[in-house]
């Protein structure tokens, strides 16, 4: 068999009428090519066994009028389309690989990470409850209702007391709360 002849004219016309198993012969044939020239590209080996796997899976998804097309009127050489393809996939994989690199790191410019660390999330939540101990009763309830999300009409409703008691109640608490803050949450 010649060198660059990988599929006899008898198996590319049976290629070309839909007898995908005459490709088994090719890609055990050129599998190994294919991969070394993803990998220069990707330097990956996983992904160099992808985009050769997907580029031949194009090549058999391809319809028959189209195969006819392009290796029996045109005559492009199958082995000359494949390394193009590979080539092509490969590319494709870096930019796609670089793009979303650039994005993740937009994403990070914009929005820091923060590590979450569940020990000193329930320090700080216990040192913040015993902040709330330190508040007389009504103090306390109308600072955890307003925490709550609750409005002031809404507390007035809930307490019975007029919306300047809640307002004073708020206010001395939020004095408290600040004042004792570096105490309770060092």
């Amino acid at each position: 068999m010649h060198e660059l002849q990988y599929i006899k004219p008898t198996s590319l016309n049976l290629f070309c009428k839909g007898e995908n198993q005459v490709l088994s012969h090719l890609y055990k044939v050129i599998v190994s090519e294919l991969h070394l020239v993803a990998y220069r590209y990707v330097k990956c080996e996983a992904e160099a066994e992808d985009i050769v796997a997907d580029c031949f899976e194009k090549l058999l998804k391809m319809p028959n009028d189209r195969r006819i097309q392009k290796f029996i009127s045109n005559k492009i050489n199958i082995k000359a389309m494949l390394f193009i393809m590979v080539r092509n996939q490969s590319l494709d994989v870096l930019k796609i690989n670089k793009n979303r690199s650039r994005i993740l790191e937009n994403i990070q410019k914009e929005f820091p990470m923060l590590a979450f660390n569940e020990s000193l999330t329930n320090t700080t939540q216990s040192n913040f409850d015993a902040l709330l101990a330190t508040l007389p009763v009504k103090e306390k309830t109308v600072l955890t209702l307003v925490i709550d999300g609750f409005t002031k009409e809404e507390i007035v409703n809930q307490m019975g007391i007029s919306e300047k008691t809640v307002s004073n109640l708020l206010c001395n608490a939020r004095r408290k709360v600040k004042n004792n803050w570096v105490i309770y949450m060092e």
